[in-house]
């Protein structure tokens, strides 16, 4: 953030940022704010010091044309108004500001050169000299000229504001907290400086300086509302999420209906584990609009605290309300399909009209699924069909044919259309598909050829030789696997799932500790925060017999993707490891929720039985695995 660009005060031109574009071709100027010339014009009424009415008259058209953002021929109109007058600082310094305004810098040098050679105390020139000089690139000299701005009007804000944004131009951030503090004394009770510092400092990522002007600015403002919210973000990101809703409570008493700032008190409030507080700042949220935006954003809030029941009550009350829309039905499809309530989730899709040319595609083929989930397989495939009619090479609506036609029980027909797809538009999602469903069928071997040959006829293409990779593990051929995984590594060596594939495989393994971490670690580099990559690393310590650094590491992959069996039930093993046998027994009865609500994640396929009989054996120290 540009100090400048915020600065509204007596002299005209006080954001000289992108002042070239003002020279646009007229078809490309805003309309004139008619309401606003008539202001102007009352303003100039009392501009003294014009000597004739032909120089005056010259300048109110100046003024006018500037307006209208005709710089160039307001530069004119100044110059006549000089012919009669070409002494006076006013004419002059506009005439440097409308050159500014045209990018022409060397001009309006020279012109507001002139003023202040001839008047010397006349602070609007200085302070636009100062500016040009700062935008020409000579801070130099625009810090002699700002400084003697100062001195001649010690009581007004814009000179010290520039003065602040030369020095954060200059990386010199202690320099502009200096001109802020002498501007705090010479006007006592001032907060704009500290509050436009403070909002520069935390765009340029100075969190601890920013945390202070704009904390200074709230002492001598409470209510500055700008500036609490500033202030709360600088406190989130620190993680002081109580300090943050507390700036964010404060904001919200001098503007109670700030839209911004409700959302975010009601998200940090869930972060802060208070859903009462959280709901009442989204009530309020709302109430005040029907816009279908807000229902969305307060369901992703709710989402993001792995609050989905919350989520799905907000996304369909809009539903029902004012704030129906594509949108919200959509997304309320989403989260009801998250949750696993397929019929729910297929009604919400089934409002998204045709006419939605952003949601109605997707929407489509999502509620396919979830009426092939919930059972309804000859009412997915009719919407399938409709779908490929119109879009008969997309490979997802192949694939999602096939897989409905197999929940329906017809597999081997599921195996011929996407073999018929192939032959006419091979691509790595189809071989995928093709590949996984041999395996469901118990013909990996077929997979295993199927997509050999397709390496050997692409054999760059990375997602062939993962799936290979896959395919050939679930055989029980790890050194294949291993090699094949490595040939991705080869194609591509920041390919993170890669790295984590064998990271895990080598630990799984008990052997090559070494690498195993390396290469987690560096997938983890590449894609931060990524559960199953974290998973990885949890047990990998877990395997060296680190119990301590295996728990830190799986509870924060569970926080990432707490719906994830694998990941839970290495939990629940660490934590059976050091002790915690009710935390344990937790995270092993999460894990059977999930697997009871989504079978198809069990890994291995008897997954749920393993875990139930490590919680039946749990009292007798056994590992049951």
């Amino acid at each position: 953030m540009r100090l400048r660009r915020t600065l509204t005060r007596a002299v005209p031109l006080l954001a000289l940022v992108g002042l070239g574009a003002a020279a646009a071709p007229a078809s490309r100027r805003p309309p004139v704010d008619r309401s606003a010339i008539s202001e102007a014009l009352s303003a100039a009424a009392h501009d003294d010091g014009i000597a004739s009415s032909a120089s005056y008259a010259h300048y109110l058209r100046a003024k006018l044309l500037s307006l209208q953002g005709n710089h160039r021929e307001a530069a004119d109109a100044l110059r006549l108004a000089l012919a009669t007058d070409d002494n006076d600082p006013h004419l002059l310094t506009q005439l440097g500001e409308e050159y500014a305004r045209l990018g022409d810098l060397t001009r309006a040098e020279r012109e507001l050169r002139r003023v202040v050679d001839r008047h010397p105390r006349y602070y609007a020139g200085r302070l636009m000299l100062g500016r040009v000089l700062m935008e020409a690139g000579k801070p130099a000299r625009a810090r002699v000229h700002l400084r003697q701005a100062i001195q001649l009007k010690p009581r007004e804000p814009e000179a010290y504001l520039v003065l602040a944004q030369l020095h954060l131009d200059g990386r010199a951030n202690e320099q502009a907290v200096k001109v802020v503090e002498e501007l705090a004394v010479a006007l006592p009770g001032e907060a704009s400086g500290y509050r436009r510092l403070g909002l520069a400092l935390a765009e340029r990522g100075d969190a601890a300086r920013a945390a202070q002007m704009l904390a200074r600015a709230v002492e001598r403002d409470p209510g500055d509302a700008e500036s609490l919210t500033a202030l709360a973000q600088l406190h989130e990101k620190a993680g002081r999420l109580a300090e943050a809703e507390d700036c964010l409570a404060r904001a919200l008493e001098r503007d109670p209906d700030n839209q911004a700032v409700l959302l975010s008190a009601g998200r940090i409030a869930l972060r802060l584990d208070s859903s009462t507080r959280a709901r009442a700042y989204f009530d309020r949220l709302l109430s005040l609009s029907g816009d279908p935006e807000l229902a969305v954003r307060v369901a992703m809030a709710f989402l993001s605290a792995r609050d989905t029941s919350s989520a799905v009550e907000v996304l369909d009350a809009a539903r029902k309300g004012k704030g129906a829309s594509p949108r919200t039905s959509f997304y309320a499809g989403v989260v009801h399909e998250r949750l696993h309530h397929y019929e729910a989730a297929a009604a919400a899709y089934a409002e998204v009209p045709a006419s939605s040319d952003e949601f109605f595609s997707d929407a489509r083929t999502r509620r396919a699924v979830c009426l092939s989930l919930a059972g309804q397989h000859a009412a997915a495939l009719e919407l399938l069909r409709d779908a490929l009619a119109e879009h008969p090479d997309d490979a997802e609506l192949q694939v999602q044919q096939a897989r409905t036609l197999e929940r329906s029980g017809a597999a081997e027909r599921a195996v011929a259309s996407l073999r018929e797809a192939l032959e006419r538009k091979p691509g790595p999602e189809l071989y995928e598909a093709l590949a996984s469903t041999l395996r469901r069928l118990g013909r990996s071997a077929e997979a295993v050829t199927l997509l050999r040959d397709a390496v050997a006829r692409e054999p760059r293409e990375t997602s062939l030789r993962y799936l290979l990779a896959t395919v050939l593990l679930e055989q029980g051929d790890e050194d294949g696997a291993i090699t094949s995984m490595r040939g991705v590594l080869e194609v591509d060596p920041n390919h993170a799932a890669a790295m984590n594939f064998i990271g895990y495989l080598l630990a799984q393994r008990g052997r090559d500790y070494a690498e195993a971490e390396r290469l987690v670690r560096r997938a983890l580099e590449l894609r931060p925060d990524t559960g199953s990559f974290l998973d990885s690393l949890g047990w990998i310590h877990y395997q060296r017999g680190d119990y301590p650094r295996a728990v830190e590491a799986l509870e924060r992959a569970a926080e990432l993707e707490p719906e994830e069996p694998v990941i839970l039930e290495h939990l629940g093993d660490a934590y059976h490891r050091v002790s915690r046998s009710g935390d344990a027994a937790g995270a092993w009865r999460r894990a059977l929720e999930v697997l009871a609500l989504n079978p198809e994640a069990a890994d291995p396929p008897d997954q749920r039985a393993l875990i139930e009989r490590k919680l039946k054996f749990l009292s007798t120290g056994a590992s049951g695995r």
